[in-house]
Parts: C-alpha cells; sequence; structure tokens
C-alpha cells in the first residue's frame, strides 16, 4: 500500500496562512495540524483557569492569555496554542508580533480524549524547548485532577498529581495557589 506524501511548509507560510484562516491549526516539523473543538466542559474548565488566575494574580506582574495566543518553541520553531498561557514579568513576542508568545511562565492544557496523548506527549515535548517555561499544568476533564510538571533548578521536571475537590494546587513561579474545587465546581455534565 502507497503512502501519501507529506507535503511540508515553511514558518513564514504557516503563518501566512493561519492568520487568514477561519480556524486554528498548529505547527510541528512542518505540517500543520487541525485543532479539535473542544466540549462545553473543556471550555469551561479553560475559562474557569483564566479567571482564577486573573483573581489571584491581580496587582503582580502576571499577564493571563487565552487560546487565541500562539505560543512558539524556539528549537523547533513550532506554533501550538495552549489553553491558557501566564507570563511572569513582560510578554516577549516572536518577530515583532502582537499573537505568538515566546516566554510563556506558566502554560495550562484541559484534556479531552482526542487530546490527552498528544498534551502528555509530543506537546510537553515542544514546551519543554521554552526556557522561560516553570510549571506545565493538565487538568482532567472527566475527572478532579491535575496533573502538574514543575521544572527544576538542573532543568529535569517534577510530576505531582492532584485530586479532589480539597487538593490546592501550587504555582511558585507565578505565586500562586489554586484549589481544585473552585475550578471544577459547576462544570457541565
Amino acid at each position: 500500500m502507497a503512502t501519501r506524501p507529506v507535503t511540508k511548509i515553511t514558518e513564514e507560510e504557516y503563518l501566512r496562512l493561519e492568520r487568514a484562516a477561519e480556524y486554528k491549526s498548529e505547527f510541528i516539523g512542518g505540517e500543520v495540524f487541525a485543532m479539535p473543538g473542544g466540549s462545553f466542559r473543556h471550555s469551561v474548565l479553560a475559562a474557569k483557569w483564566i479567571t482564577d488566575f486573573n483573581v489571584r494574580l491581580q496587582g503582580q506582574s502576571c499577564i493571563v492569555f487565552s487560546s487565541d495566543v500562539r505560543v512558539r518553541t524556539p528549537s523547533t520553531g513550532s506554533y501550538v496554542y495552549p489553553d491558557v498561557s501566564v507570563v511572569r514579568g513582560k510578554p516577549v513576542a516572536h518577530a515583532g508580533s502582537d499573537d505568538i508568545l515566546t516566554n510563556p511562565t506558566v502554560i495550562v492544557e484541559v484534556l479531552s480524549p482526542s487530546t490527552s496523548d498528544y498534551d502528555h506527549g509530543t506537546k510537553f515535548d515542544l514546551y519543554r524547548e521554552i526556557p522561560s517555561l516553570s510549571d506545565y499544568v493538565m487538568v482532567h476533564t472527566d475527572t478532579v485532577q491535575v496533573d502538574h510538571f514543575a521544572r527544576q533548578p538542573d532543568g529535569s521536571w517534577i510530576l505531582r498529581e492532584y485530586r479532589g475537590e480539597d487538593s490546592t494546587i501550587s504555582l511558585n513561579s507565578i505565586d500562586c495557589t489554586i484549589r481544585l474545587g473552585d475550578v471544577y465546581a459547576g462544570l457541565p455534565n
């Protein structure tokens, strides 16, 4: 059985196409991948993390971004759309743009059945390229659970799992603690 050849494009071609597109796509290794839509639970969880961050980080030098802002990874030149990004300090844009972030401190991905393996694998590999990234948070939609990877001073990553509404996750890089019960409360079924 013959395989269909993969057409690869440049970063410049991707950005030109992406900025004119009606839907979002990620760019990895010269290939473009359409972003799947999210469920009600996925959308509400992402919104709750954004809201909680904005409330808890008020008065600090942090900026919270939604999934409308793409993030560029430095080594592979990939472009991805995290559900939530937080920058401590001033956001740094790629090549003078106003829609490509290069220095997130915290990234939150809300997991769905279709993207869970990708978010745990390839996407986390890409995120680890970003020197400013200190915390990678994966939020489960089907249970009250968060997987938190924290970068250590030696560059390694430690996983901590949080389960249950009374659990709290501490993101030391942005001086923020979030109780899981607050972000999981009132989710649609």
